[in-house]
């Protein structure tokens, strides 16, 4: 079996792991799209408009892909870093370091099973904002869609290992990965229009890469402009934030557990 090979069979195992988890499905897939049946049909109307960086979007269409952007963070974030922290205080990951397998098809398998999750939850709240609330998914808009995907998984994996640094404990990471994601995205776009914070609150929410990831989404949900949707500014502070948690990771990632030691 080749390094690619052996990835690939530790992410399918791992996928199939994570759906035999009740934890996984209900606050990993259900949970984000309970929230956008219940905000699109609660706290809006067909009418309802919503103004943000990128510009007018509707109501329906703007929680639609904010909440996408949540669950990314649920996917990508939370669940790495608890998952990991928990292999880790158990000795799952020092017993894996010391076996033939390479380091990097193990944490290859860890990102891509979460890119699975958070791709599966992300199309099936498109799917739902599409059927149920009227949602426009433009074509011209598909690369910047898809961009953002792809680059907000990426950014939030590499923050999710990075955050095991600081978490000695399953109860510190289970703890700081989901109040993270909620607290954030309270001043990201998410769960309140921008529109409606304190000029200063969003630009303290500028700062975290949920902002951005949300306002790409969204933009990316606008029709005509004759655009891919993609902004500078959201590209850039993803990347940076990306290449953040990278750094920490590649460095100062830990096989042995910690708890013992704090």
């Amino acid at each position: 079996m080749t390094d690619v090979q052996l990835a690939l069979t530790q992410a399918r195992y791992g996928l199939l792991t994570a759906f035999r988890t009740p934890r996984t499905v209900v606050f990993g897939i259900a949970f984000p799209v309970v929230m956008l049946v219940l905000f699109d049909s609660i706290f809006t109307s067909g009418s309802d408009t919503v103004r943000f960086a990128g510009g007018t979007l509707t109501a329906d269409a703007y929680f639609t892909a904010g909440i996408a952007a949540y669950s990314i963070g649920l996917s990508s974030f939370t669940t790495l870093a608890i998952g990991l922290t928990n292999q880790r205080e158990t000795g799952q990951l020092k017993r894996l370091r010391g076996t033939p397998m390479p380091a990097w098809t193990f944490v290859a398998a860890q990102l891509l099973r979460s890119a699975a999750l958070a791709l599966l939850t992300t199309a099936a709240l498109m799917a739902i904002g599409v059927i149920a609330f009227g949602v426009d998914v433009s074509a011209e808009h598909a690369i910047g869609l898809v961009v953002y995907l792809a680059l907000g998984i990426a950014v939030f994996a590499a923050l999710g290992i990075a955050v095991t640094v600081f978490t000695p404990t399953v109860d510190s990471a289970s703890a700081v990965g989901p109040f993270a994601v909620v607290m954030l995205s309270f001043i990201s776009g998410v769960f309140i229009p921008v529109d409606q914070l304190p000029h200063w609150l969003e630009s303290v929410g500028k700062v975290f890469p949920l902002y951005h990831l949300a306002d790409g989404l969204q933009t990316s949900l606008l029709t005509g402009g004759g655009s891919t949707g993609l902004s500078a500014a959201n590209v850039t502070v993803l990347a940076l934030w990306g290449l953040a948690g990278f750094m920490i990771a590649t460095r100062r990632f830990r096989w042995e557990p910690q708890a013992a030691r704090g």
